[in-house]
């Protein structure tokens, strides 16, 4: 007989749903007392079930691909129903190798790369990811052999969400997984993006889960703008308004790539020379209108995604190109560039957000490597100065560390097969319970029993409850 859980989600179409549905499974019910037949007549309750313990190491790199973010995280959690706890024991980042972004930066110029060169540069950044992490375990003291899994979030050099009639949604997410589990022995969760269009979605954003679980607010709306290479805005509406259940998010646009690209035309380094005299020219106001006007991803609605193919080098040489033509010094292009990248988001914002009223009366909350440009920032709050603006620091999760964490959190998920909170706006809204691929490590079949026995075995294809509470623990 097939018992049906309330408050489970529900197992996709096709699916065979069996109480136990696998030997090994099989086996966990009758050592361990989880249903099954019994040979005495008052059967024993059966023993509690062990809580999650999982320490997971997050790894990413934006797409600016100038660091590569770590995040290593335990978390904990009493019971399926109960509430999950994180605790950040470290976040850190190891400077991206000169070498290989000057190789995939000049491949993607080139846009006509032999396939045996995206091969080598998927692998090649394998090893890269690899050989960082033993860095960042070398230098803060961490033993590698005792992380349970790896979540990499790869190098997207590439992302197609909304492809033409008759081609199917696909990515280039550099950072071969297999390559980092031999490389490391820990078992590696790679490929969330593929995962998420492979159920019909774009791809990206990827992170409304982690955000809305950390900012829902019981009346007011929450907004999170994270300006990084390319910019992703997330509204969550107060919980009184549906929280994270009406949650919705999509890429606005152009973020730092374009700003940082004409930084390194113009000589410059844009990790170091942020506040060099290049931040206080004058807007091109002519360009930056029609920028905003003839855009065509700027006129697409949400949901939309989309990472350097538009935003990226050949972008900002047209701008760079639009600039020299009307007299343009080097400075008065990248501030006509900042202003273009701050007044895309604020027009996002407003097309499709929930109006000038609303997301002045809400929560602003600011993170990326956008906020180290003080101009974006400004341009912001001067378009919505009723807003309370904030950093994401504020969640307990530094803004640096996010997209790392939010990593690491996929791959427990991927581990347990347990289903994330989908935006309402998303291409679909199946829940997907298979967020990434795993490359097994040493310690694979100890890591795969405690996601078998965590919440009790046998629940087959019914799976776990999403996660409705995540606390971060706080240091002392």
């Amino acid at each position: 007989m097939v018992v049906v859980m309330k408050g489970l989600i529900p197992a996709p179409k096709g699916r065979i749903r069996n109480p136990v549905g696998h030997k090994y499974l099989e086996v966990l019910q009758q050592t361990k007392g989880y249903g099954g037949s019994q040979s005495s007549s008052s059967p024993s309750p059966p023993p509690q079930q062990p809580g999650l313990d999982l320490l997971i190491l997050g790894i990413t790199s934006g797409t600016a691909m100038d660091d590569i973010d770590f995040a290593l995280c335990r978390f904990t959690q009493a019971s399926p129903e109960a509430s999950l706890y994180l605790d950040i024991i470290q976040y850190d980042s190891v400077v991206m190798p000169s070498k290989i972004r000057t190789d995939i930066l000049s491949m993607l110029r080139e846009d006509a790369a032999p396939p045996s060169m995206m091969s080598q540069m998927d692998a090649e950044m394998g090893h890269t990811f690899a050989n960082a992490i033993h860095i960042f375990a070398h230098k803060h003291g961490i033993a590698v052999d005792d992380i349970d899994l790896i979540g990499s979030g790869g190098q997207l050099v590439t992302l197609t969400g909304k492809p033409p009639r008759g081609q199917h949604r696909s990515n280039m997410c550099l950072g071969e997984g297999a390559v980092i589990s031999a490389k490391t022995g820990v078992t590696t969760v790679s490929d969330y993006r593929t995962a998420e269009q492979a159920v019909g979605r774009q791809g990206a954003p990827l992170f409304a889960y982690l955000v809305g679980l950390l900012l829902h607010h019981p009346t007011r709306l929450q907004i999170c703008i994270t300006i990084g290479g390319i910019t992703t805005v997330c509204f969550i509406p107060a919980d009184n308004q549906g929280g994270i259940d009406a949650m919705y998010d999509w890429d606005t646009g152009p973020g730092t790539s374009i700003i940082d690209s004409a930084f390194r035309h113009f000589g410059y380094d844009p990790a170091t020379d942020q506040g060099s005299s290049l931040l206080h020219g004058e807007i091109c106001h002519e360009v930056v209108h029609e920028l905003l006007t003839n855009d065509d991803y700027l006129r697409a609605r949400p949901p939309k995604t989309t990472a350097r193919e538009i935003y990226g080098d050949a972008m900002a040489q047209r701008i760079i190109t639009m600039c020299a033509f009307r007299g343009c010094t080097p400075a008065d292009t990248i501030a006509t560039m900042t202003r273009f990248t701050s007044a895309s988001i604020a027009q996002q914002m407003l097309m499709y957000g929930p109006g000038r009223e609303a997301i002045n009366n809400a929560d602003i909350v600011l993170d990326g490597r956008g906020m180290s440009n003080p101009q974006l920032i400004a341009d912001l709050q001067d378009t919505f100065p009723g807003a309370r603006f904030g950093s994401f620091d504020k969640t307990g999760v530094p803004s640096n560390a996010k997209k790392a964490v939010g990593f690491a959190m996929q791959a427990m998920e991927a581990l347990l097969g347990r289903a994330l909170p989908v935006p309402t706006n998303a291409d679909v809204r199946r829940p997907n319970t298979i967020t990434g691929k795993l490359a097994p490590g040493v310690r694979w079949r100890e890591v795969i029993e405690k996601s078998v026995s965590f919440g009790g075995a046998g629940r087959g294809w019914e799976g776990l409850p999403e996660v409705r509470e995540l606390i971060v623990k706080q240091k002392g």
